[in-house]
């Protein structure tokens, strides 16, 4: 293969050289592009060549199925009309402008389907122009890093641990239950002065035995999952009702409630039970966020393929240190927190192929953000005709 410096000289000299010769050089240099195409088409990761002004110069094959792009795609195409993914063209743009390197970063994309990439981003300078060279390699087939993993584990724990803590701990709780009760009753043949005292005790012994019931039902939910049931839902519709269902908790607590729903959304597959307990969770995590009073705006977006979600409240929001524990299983931010909530809604979303970002600013407010894939039912293939004397 010539090298560079001889390839100058070939330039420099092309007066002086024949024509059957200048023929062969350029044979031999497509020739060479050729394999060396061939060869890059071979490598198992995917590999992009951009200018500064994010235009592709060069994609190899396994780029190109990554992310379905087509061969009829146009020399220099920009970057956006090529990566269906938008945060991951923005953090490629990024990177770009600013020619800052990186190595083995990991990216969750949702488009075309979604995958976790490992992306390495070089630049290199090529006749006084500064070209981005970008590796992507799919991790899909590990599928979780190293948090994830954590979370799975921890996911696992709990499924072992259920049926314990339901026999050790739900069977007294029904008990005590009971013999509470029972005092409830011989407390009326106390006098008066002494009924006031131990009522409060009383009353004290039951909001205690109510929450731990309430720990044991969320673990439960949390472990026992039924058989997911995926249906062509309309998800403004399943907001609307969930928020119905909230209402007159929202207005004790004073909180104005903004729906911005939109209405381009098309039905596409949902578990509507599972999605409407995310729907909840994440609702009442607004309310006790605000217990003086705020606003809570829900938004649904339509962006590609991709059905958008936010939950923004105004409330006391999330030290930045604590965003990243949110969804590990039992803990919590809040005084009386089971630290389960937020633990059913990643899973569920996660059940939908979907994933969730959390923002937040301490005396702010915090916005939940779910985007979820908009999946469509799959024709079957009709089943075999029956034979005449079948269908007598």
């Amino acid at each position: 293969m010539p090298t560079a410096e001889f390839l100058e000289r070939i330039v420099s000299r092309l007066d002086r050289i024949d024509r059957k010769n200048i023929e062969r050089y350029v044979t031999e240099l497509v020739d060479e592009k050729q394999l060396l195409s061939k060869l890059l088409d071979q490598v198992p990761y995917g590999i992009m060549v951009l200018t500064n002004t994010y235009e592709i110069l060069y994609l190899n094959r396994k780029m190109a199925h990554l992310f379905n792009i087509p061969d009829t795609i146009r020399p220099r195409a920009v970057l956006s009309g090529v990566i269906p993914d938008v945060p991951l063209v923005k953090w490629i743009e990024q990177q770009v402008d600013v020619q800052e390197e990186k190595f083995h970063e990991e990216i969750e994309v949702l488009l075309p389907r979604p995958m976790v990439l490992q992306a390495t981003l070089q630049f290199e300078k090529v006749d006084d122009t500064t070209m981005a060279f970008l590796f992507v390699a799919n991790l899909t087939e590990r599928d979780l890093n190293a948090r994830e993993r954590f979370q799975l584990q921890n996911w696992e724990s709990m499924i072992s641990l259920a049926a314990g803590i339901a026999h050790e701990i739900g069977n007294p709780l029904n008990s005590l239950t009971i013999h509470l009760g029972l005092l409830t009753k011989a407390l009326e043949k106390v006098s008066f002065g002494e009924k006031k005292k131990i009522d409060r005790s009383v009353r004290a012994m039951q909001d205690e035995l109510t929450r731990l019931d309430t720990i044991v039902r969320n673990f439960l939910r949390a472990t026992r999952r039924k058989p997911m049931r995926f249906e062509a839902t309309r998800v403004n519709e399943l907001i609307g009702k969930t928020a119905t269902l909230l209402k007159p908790e929202l207005k004790a607590r004073r909180i104005s409630l903004r729906e911005i729903l939109d209405k381009n959304i098309p039905p596409f597959l949902l578990d509507a039970e599972r999605m409407q307990q995310v729907f909840l969770n994440l609702i009442k995590n607004s309310i006790h966020a605000m217990p003086h009073k705020g606003t809570l705006c829900i938004r649904t977006e339509l962006k590609d393929k991709l059905c958008l979600i936010h939950f923004q409240d105004t409330g006391v929001g999330i030290p930045e240190e604590k965003l990243p524990r949110i969804f590990d299983a039992y803990y919590t931010t809040k005084e009386e927190g089971t630290g389960l909530g937020l633990v059913i809604v990643y899973q569920i979303v996660r059940e939908h192929g979907g994933r969730i970002e959390v923002s937040s600013k301490p005396n702010v407010g915090t916005t939940f953000t779910l985007i979820l894939p908009l999946r469509k039912e799959k024709l079957g293939l009709p089943g075999p005709k029956r034979r005449a004397r079948d269908e007598r």
